[in-house]
């Protein structure tokens, strides 16, 4: 068998057994989105999938098949749902997806679990899951951790990718930091020349049902895109990974 293969999907069912009560199981979850004109629609799910790729090599990890739909985009963290591709599911459909998959790896012989979160929206949902999943199969020896690699971010590295000033994560949507990470894993994806300084400006202090189509740049950029490279992605991409080893090391040693 070969060690170095971390796709589930690449590993026959003996080889998955073989490993699957000794291995940290990574899943990871993205969406389908709009990230602007110069970036696909499938840029959550790309980053997640390929920076977990590189995390379960790092940790003899691993990655289950990505979920690429991901919870309702939001007008002030995605553009909302008023731009055509961004295609995604109900809170109720996100966590009972993702409690059914946790549920069969645990099943499997999973006792050790880290769900990759790379869409914003996602995150109180996947707790829903991962609770639900732990009560339902009442195995006491299992250890799911639940994060979206960019928190392994510390403040010198904001400074860093950010030198004009950070927007924030609800904000920072198909702007320096998903355009540098695209640079560095699908430079073939991105459409430099279409990357415009657009920003959102018009956010009211409160939310607006049904969203209004105003509110959002027409582009479907939330922050200025244009400070970004390949060489400031592979520098997110090795400070998060480093610390992800080292927490790993630390919650399963």
């Amino acid at each position: 068998m070969k060690k170095n293969r971390v796709l589930m999907e690449e590993l026959t069912w003996k080889e998955y057994a073989e490993r699957i009560k000794t291995d940290l199981v990574l899943l990871p979850i993205g969406s389908t989105e709009q990230h602007g004109p110069h970036l696909p629609l499938g840029t959550d799910a790309m980053q997640i999938m390929q920076f977990s790729r590189l995390a379960a090599a790092r940790v003899c990890g691993i990655v289950a098949p990505v979920l690429s739909y991901g919870y309702k985009s939001q007008p002030k963290s995605g553009g909302g749902p008023n731009f055509p591709g961004t295609t995604s599911l109900t809170a109720e459909a996100l966590i009972f997806v993702v409690r059914d998959l946790l549920k069969e790896f645990v099943r499997h012989g999973a006792r050790k679990i880290w769900i990759m979160d790379g869409h914003y929206e996602n995150a109180m949902f996947l707790s829903e899951a991962i609770d639900l999943a732990l009560d339902e199969t009442g195995v006491k020896d299992v250890k799911i951790i639940k994060n979206c690699f960019i928190q392994f971010l510390n403040p010198q590295d904001i400074d860093k990718i950010f030198p004009k000033g950070f927007p924030g994560w609800d904000l920072e949507h198909a702007a320096v930091l998903e355009t540098s990470l695209m640079l560095y894993f699908r430079p073939d994806l991105v459409r430099k020349d279409l990357m415009r300084p657009d920003r959102a400006e018009n956010l009211p202090p409160y939310d607006i049902y049904p969203v209004p189509k105003d509110i959002i740049p027409a582009s479907g950029v939330l922050a200025d895109p244009t400070g970004a490279s390949a060489e400031l992605g592979e520098y997110i991409v090795r400070r998060c990974l480093d610390e992800f080893e080292r927490d790993v090391r630390k919650e399963f040693s």
